[in-house]
């Protein structure tokens, strides 16, 4: 079932705690809180920072979806070998670092 809008506040912030992906577990290093918006039906949680988000009509799914995409980066730039990585991937990669321990 799809949350209702008027269960979620919108103007407040939404922290993000730890979370898992699969085997990997998400720990913020410093305080991050999510932007969450919700539009003709449509939930969006971003984590602008890195430019990831998640959509779907059940805010719950949107998040998940945000985390799946945060693995996602995590892999494409963490777990690749640096010199594989351009400029702009190395700065992904730094910033994701910062972000995030990975356990």
């Amino acid at each position: 079932m799809a949350a209702q809008s008027s269960t979620i506040e919108f103007y407040e912030k939404h922290p993000l705690m730890e979370f898992f992906v699969g085997a990997r577990r998400f720990v913020p290093r410093i305080p991050i809180n999510l932007q969450v918006d919700y539009d003709d039906g449509l939930w969006i949680v971003c984590l602008p920072f890195v430019d990831a988000q998640g959509s779907s009509i059940d805010y719950h799914e949107a998040k998940l979806k945000l985390f799946e995409y945060i693995d996602f980066l995590w892999s494409e730039y963490v777990s690749c070998p640096e010199e594989e990585l351009g400029e702009t991937g190395r700065m992904q990669r730094e910033l994701l670092q910062e972000m995030f321990k990975v356990c």
